[in-house]
């Protein structure tokens, strides 16, 4: 199909059918948005996003909302790649914008103790804590005689389940249990390796030692490594099986 008119003409007249038809598109985004907000208000109905308690163990969700009433809300929040990355972005309210950073679906493990770093250096009157798994902080965790060296104030919190978390939860969900490189049972021992790069390290492995080892690290004035050991296979969800939807997402 060809077009012969003089351009001014022509092009007024494409833009004005552009502009209807642009206009006509976001009401139709527009119809098409309340329809999927309607449908994630009955799920948060239907399915609410709520906090298991245990007396014997520190549920990841629990260890997340004790942090944020231990930080008021108000600290930046850096994470890695895996679970403790769903339940931070469910479990800590941001309060402002930049608040909190991750590398979102690019997968990027070892992303949350450099990056944290970034955050502190440029916020420095803020709190910035890092929020890693047990597996993510081993591809990057060198760079704590950064943060010492350089009088880095920063806070690393190791959501240790002794597993690649999310790994383990799709093997789990969709694969038979058929575990396969995901036990990292056999890990250093975290609290020495951050006394070995002279940071402070603390570990909590009981609900009844969770706020008290938050508080004092969280106080302290240098580098502090929280190793805090969580339920080991806890899941994360809502959850959504490869290759479809959200939709077909598995809410429990």
């Amino acid at each position: 199909m060809s077009v012969v008119a003089d351009a001014k003409s022509a092009l007024i007249a494409m833009s004005a059918n552009l502009a209807e038809r642009a206009e006509a598109e976001i009401e139709r985004s527009q119809d098409a948005r309340l329809i999927w907000w309607r449908k994630i208000d009955e799920w948060k109905a239907s399915v609410p996003l709520v906090c298991e308690q245990s007396e014997t163990e520190i549920k990841p969700q629990s260890l997340i909302e004790n942090l944020h009433r231990v930080t008021n809300g108000e600290a930046i929040i850096v994470t890695d790649v895996g679970q403790h990355q769903m339940w931070a972005a469910q479990f800590y309210p941001c309060k402002y914008s930049r608040q909190f950073i991750t590398s979102g679906g690019l997968g990027t493990m070892g992303f949350g103790l450099p990056a944290a770093m970034g955050a502190q250096l440029a916020r420095p009157d803020k709190q910035v804590i890092a929020i890693v798994g047990d597996g993510g902080f081993q591809m990057t965790n060198q760079e704590i005689i950064t943060a010492v060296q350089y009088g880095i104030p920063l806070k690393v919190l190791i959501m240790n389940n002794g597993y690649l978390g999310m790994v383990r939860q799709w093997q789990e969900m969709f694969y038979d249990r058929a575990y396969s490189e995901v036990d990292l049972s056999v890990s250093p021992d975290f609290v020495k390796l951050a006394e070995a790069y002279g940071a402070l390290g603390l570990r909590a492995t009981t609900p009844a030692e969770l706020t008290d080892v938050l508080e004092k690290g969280l106080s302290h004035p240098g580098v502090t490594i929280f190793d805090i050991v969580v339920s080991k296979e806890e899941n994360v969800f809502p959850i959504i099986p490869a290759g479809l939807g959200s939709e077909n997402m598995i809410l429990k």
